[in-house]
C-alpha cells in the first residue's frame, strides 16, 4: 500500500505518493524527539481539521522546498 500525501488531499489536489524523502514535514518530525517516533508532522500533530490550516501548511511547504532547490543549484 502506497501512503498518499494528506496535505495535497486535504487542498483538493490529486494525493500522489508520499515523498517522505523530500517532505519538510517529515524531516520536521526527527526535531521533536525519539516520543514522536517516525512519520509526518502534521498527522503527528493532526493539523488538517483546522480550518484554513492546510492551505497554509502546503503554501509553506512549496516556499521551503523550492529555497531548497536554489539552494542546491548554486
Amino acid at each position: 500500500m502506497v501512503d498518499k500525501c494528506s496535505l495535497r488531499e486535504a487542498n483538493g489536489l490529486p494525493a500522489g505518493a508520499c515523498d517522505k524523502e523530500e517532505c519538510v514535514f517529515w524531516r520536521a518530525i526527527d526535531h521533536i524527539g525519539q516520543e514522536a517516533g517516525e512519520g509526518c508532522a502534521i498527522q503527528h500533530f493532526e493539523l488538517l481539521g483546522q480550518d484554513g490550516i492546510a492551505e497554509w501548511l502546503l503554501s509553506v511547504k512549496d516556499r521551503i522546498e523550492q529555497q531548497a532547490l536554489g539552494r542546491e543549484g548554486e
